[in-house]
């Protein structure tokens, strides 16, 4: 190969990484990016024989992944064994405090009458 083609060859687009470069970037292994970065959801550019990743575009697909993780954190706390929405510790604490007034309206009443 002549000096000029390996120079051409090692070139990469501005803003633009390789697979092995863009792996790292994202954190997965470069197996993976080869294999599933149309199913990940990855653009790419390729030029000629070479497959390229925007930088933007990996930094999309890192917000993406940020936003999955924050959704299923939020998502509703599942209640374990024995655990009830009726019996919460909130529910009953508002029962207690409507017992309590219904005992001051009831000695109020036979102070009244």
């Amino acid at each position: 190969m002549s000096e000029a083609k390996r120079k051409t060859v090692a070139i990469e687009p501005r803003g633009s990484l390789r697979y092995a470069a863009a792996a790292a970037y994202i954190g997965i292994a470069e197996g993976t990016l080869r294999n599933q970065h149309e199913t990940l959801g990855i653009r790419s550019l390729e030029i000629g024989r070479i497959r390229c990743f925007r930088i933007e575009d990996l930094d999309d697909f890192l917000e993406r992944k940020i936003l999955e993780t924050e959704r299923k954190l939020l998502r509703k706390k599942r209640r374990g064994r024995g655990e009830s929405l009726v019996f919460s510790l909130d529910f009953s604490f508002w029962i207690v405090i409507a017992a309590l007034l219904l005992v001051v309206l009831v000695r109020l009443s036979f102070l009244t009458a």
